[in-house]
């Protein structure tokens, strides 16, 4: 494992204690790191998969991370606000004293539709949540990183980002925004030790993923498990991924041993892509 003794991380969407932000700062917390975790804790939406975290799911994860002896700090905030994002970074700062470590996890999909019945304003959240959010984040982080000359920044992305799915354009087009903005970034921040690198998970056994299984078993008339039966025979490894598959590949991108690594996104996907 990793060693990231005394480094701070902030993860950002890690209020679901079976999500992948929650999964990255255990291992983050193992590894020695101390670790603040962010989420939107809104009042139940709309949103089709269930809607936000609530304040005391996301205290629970951060308690979890001070199971390891680290030291531990939860914070509500809303990425597609700058000024809530800047009084994130505030209050680590204030907190931790410095953010050596960014994981840009918070993401949505929002509602499966042709584009020719996608209402704009699913559109416009969609790309606010995934692609802004990513963007206001790094943003705030990257003063302190390029006063240090170390940081490490993660972004996930998704495998829809170049493997895009039928009436999945936002959440797509978002996703790929996020690998444009990495890339470019990379190139911007590498003189000053900053790495930031790209995710592309597929399919990860989160609720988000759970709903979408149970989505198209409801419009296909397929039961759930017929449904998850086909999506892993079309997975080379035979399994739906873990959010500790895509934790483990953070936690090395923010570790000494990928220090020359910057600019790249990584499809997880078991090979899903491949087939």
């Amino acid at each position: 494992m990793s060693d990231l003794k005394g480094k701070v991380a902030l993860i950002t969407g890690a209020g679901r204690l079976n999500g992948i932000g929650a999964a990255s700062a255990m291992i983050l917390a193992q590894a020695g790191a101390n670790v603040a975790v962010s989420d939107l804790c809104a009042a139940p939406s709309n949103l089709p998969h269930g809607g936000n975290p609530n304040w005391d799911e996301l205290v629970t994860v951060a308690d979890r991370i001070a199971e390891h002896g680290v030291k531990s700090l939860p914070v509500k905030a809303d990425v597609t606000d700058k000024q809530q994002v800047d009084a994130m970074v505030q209050a680590v700062m204030e907190r931790f004293g410095r953010i050596d470590i960014l994981v840009n996890n918070a993401g949505v999909i929002i509602m499966p539709l042709p584009v020719l019945q996608l209402p704009e304003d699913v559109w416009r959240k969609t790309l606010d949540i995934n692609a802004t959010g990513t963007f206001l984040c790094c943003q705030a982080v990257l003063p302190g990183m390029i006063e240090r000359v170390f940081g490490r920044i993660v972004n996930m992305a998704s495998i829809a980002a170049v493997r895009p799915r039928i009436f999945m354009s936002a959440y797509a087009a978002s996703k790929a925004a996020v690998i444009a903005l990495t890339q470019s970034l990379a190139q911007e921040v590498g003189e000053f030790g900053i790495t930031v690198n790209a995710i592309l998970p597929g399919d990860i056994d989160t609720g988000m993923k759970q709903w979408g299984m149970q989505f198209e078993s409801t419009m296909t008339g397929k039961q759930y498990a017929d449904v998850v039966g086909d999506l892993e025979s079309r997975i080379p490894v035979g399994r739906i991924g873990t959010p500790q598959d895509v934790a483990q590949l953070v936690a090395f991108l923010v570790s000494d041993s990928a220090e020359f690594i910057t600019g790249q996104a990584y499809n997880l996907t078991g090979g899903r892509e491949l087939t």
